[in-house]
């Protein structure tokens, strides 16, 4: 593995776990809106296409800056899915 490849992955996997956050507490946010009676749910819709927009906006920003950018897509990928599995884990604990 070349230098150039191992740095495309490490830009992958940061920029996929920053993306994974910025989504999650995006989410996180919009969901404690939510009240009994339904209102909030406006929000939590747009929000759903501003999240999808954002990430998808992130994941294009990568592919393009990248050198090889199927591996920095596999990072990243991989970076979303960590984030995502460690916010899993700790909101089943708390």
């Amino acid at each position: 593995m070349t230098v150039e490849m191992m740095l495309d992955l490490a830009l992958g996997v940061l920029t996929g776990a920053a993306l994974g956050a910025l989504h999650l507490a995006w989410l996180w946010r919009a969901a404690a809106r939510l009240r009994p009676d339904g209102s909030g749910a406006l929000a939590l819709v747009g929000g759903a296409v501003l999240r999808l927009a954002v990430v998808l906006a992130g994941f294009a920003g990568l592919l393009s800056i990248a050198t090889q950018p199927a591996l920095a897509l596999v990072g990243a990928l991989a970076g979303f899915a960590l984030i995502r599995a460690v916010a899993v884990r700790r909101a089943r604990r708390g």
